[in-house]
C-alpha cells in the first residue's frame, strides 16, 4: 500500500466514513474508542471482495468439478446431472438451495484435505469467462485495501460467506490476509476416519447449518462470540449481518452497489436490500464513482 490510505478510492463519502471510522475508534482519546480486543468486522465474499458474475465462482468450480473421475459414478446414480444443468442455466438465486444439497449428496466421504487440493488445482487453471485471469486475480482492490487497512489497525477480520468454507479457505490467506480460522461459511458435519496412511477427516451428507440471511448472525455469534463493529455486504443475504452490526454502540455497516458495467457488472442488490441500507443509514458504495479502480 502507498502512504496514502485506500489509494482505489475517490475521495467522498464512502473513504471518508471508513477512515473516520477508524480515526474515531482507535484513538484513545475519543469519545468511541474500542479496545483492540473488541474490533471485529465482518466481510462477505462474493460481490463484496471479489467477482460473483456471471456465475458465482464456486458453483463454477462445482460445476467443473463433476467432470471428476470419482464423481461421475455417482452423477448417473443419483440422477443429479439434470439437476446440475437446471441450476448451471437458471438464477442463482433460484437454485442455492437445491446447490447445497447437491453438494451435500456428493460431498458424503470425501476427505477435507482432498476437497481443498482440488480447489487450489482448479484454481490454478481456470480462467474467468470475460476477463480471461484467474478467479483469485479479480478480487477488489479497493476491498482487499480496506481489509489491510482494517488489519493495520488491530482488527480481526473475518469472512463471512454463503458460500462453503471448504471452498475458501485454500486461498483466502493469501488472497486477503484472512487466515483460514477466520472464514465462516457453510458446513457439512464431519467425521474422523481410520485410513491406512492415519487419521483423516471426511465430510458427511448432513448439513450443520447454510450460512446465509439470519444463518450469518448465528454462525458469527457461535463462532466468534463478539458482535463485530463493522460489516460489509452486497445482497439481501448480508441485511441481517449488516443489522447485527449496526446495533454495536459504534459501528460501520457499508454495501456494495454493483453499477459499473463496462469495469465489472450493474446490477441491483434488490429494492429491499437498498431499502434496509436507508433506513438503517448504512454506507452505499457506488461501485462507478466510489472506485477509481476495481482489480489490479
Amino acid at each position: 500500500m502507498t502512504s496514502t490510505p485506500l489509494p482505489s478510492w475517490q475521495d467522498g463519502p464512502a473513504r471518508n466514513a471508513i477512515l473516520d471510522f477508524l480515526r474515531r475508534i482507535s484513538s484513545p482519546d475519543s469519545p468511541d474508542f474500542v479496545p483492540p480486543a473488541e474490533r471485529i468486522a465482518t466481510f462477505d465474499n462474493d460481490g463484496t471482495l471479489w467477482l460473483e458474475k456471471p456465475h458465482i465462482t464456486e458453483l463454477v468450480f462445482i460445476h467443473d468439478l463433476f467432470r471428476h473421475d470419482e464423481i461421475q459414478p455417482l452423477l448417473h446414480t443419483a440422477g443429479l446431472r439434470q439437476r446440475i444443468e437446471h441450476w448451471w442455466d437458471s438464477f442463482y438465486d433460484e437454485v442455492i438451495e437445491d446447490c447445497h444439497l447437491l453438494l451435500k449428496e456428493f460431498r458424503q466421504g470425501i476427505s477435507t484435505r482432498d476437497y481443498h487440493q482440488w480447489v487450489s488445482d482448479w484454481l490454478q487453471k481456470a480462467r474467468h469467462p470475460r476477463f480471461d485471469k484467474a478467479y483469485t486475480d479479480l478480487t477488489y482492490t479497493p476491498m482487499r485495501e480496506v481489509l489491510a487497512l482494517f488489519q493495520a489497525h488491530e482488527f480481526r477480520t473475518y469472512l463471512v460467506s454463503g458460500g462453503s468454507c471448504y471452498f475458501i479457505r485454500p486461498w483466502c490467506e493469501k488472497a486477503y490476509g484472512i487466515p483460514p480460522e477466520q472464514v465462516i461459511g457453510s458446513t457439512l458435519l464431519t467425521r474422523l476416519n481410520e485410513k491406512a496412511h492415519g487419521l483423516e477427516v471426511e465430510m458427511t451428507p448432513i448439513p450443520t447449518y447454510f450460512d446465509n440471511g439470519p444463518g450469518k448472525v448465528l454462525a458469527i455469534e457461535s463462532q466468534i462470540a463478539r458482535q463485530p463493529i463493522a460489516a460489509f455486504g452486497n445482497s439481501s443475504g448480508d441485511i441481517p449481518m449488516l443489522r447485527w452490526a449496526g446495533m454495536a454502540p459504534v459501528s460501520l455497516c457499508m454495501l456494495v452497489h454493483h453499477t459499473d458495467e463496462a469495469r465489472e457488472y450493474r446490477y441491483s442488490p434488490g429494492e429491499d436490500t437498498l431499502q434496509a441500507a436507508s433506513a438503517h443509514q448504512w454506507q452505499v458504495i457506488d461501485m462507478q464513482n466510489d472506485w477509481l479502480r476495481i482489480f489490479d
